[in-house]
């Protein structure tokens, strides 16, 4: 699994609680759904004091094409109407991860930056 969709955000935006909780169970229950048919991992939540973090982790291009999914749409809809400070992001993992610092390294060399 070289990628995770990462999503974050902080609070409900105030009388949108119960909202954003049913959506969380909506948006577990769609990734649960594809992590049982074996195209991603199952959803991983992090709760913090203010900040929190939503993660599914898988391939590359079956995370997009999962994410672009018009259900997968609609749900970042919802996403981006209740909790406050909202985003997500594809991140690079593992192997992948490394791949990504060598080269980086390896261009900040050829730049003389590192």
């Amino acid at each position: 699994m070289d990628c995770a969709v990462v999503h974050t955000w902080t609070i409900p935006i105030p009388g949108r609680e119960k909202a954003a909780l049913d959506y969380g169970i909506e948006a577990n229950a769609y990734w649960s759904k594809s992590a049982t048919e074996g195209k991603c991992s199952e959803p991983e939540m992090f709760f913090f004091s203010g900040h929190n973090m939503w993660m599914i982790k898988g391939d590359p291009d079956t995370l997009w094409q999962l994410h672009a999914a018009e259900e997968a749409q609609r749900l970042l809809a919802n996403g981006q109407s209740l909790p406050q400070d909202w985003s997500y992001e594809f991140a690079m993992t593992g192997d992948a991860g490394t791949e990504y610092l060598l080269r980086y390294a390896a261009v900040g060399q050829e730049l003389g930056l590192v």
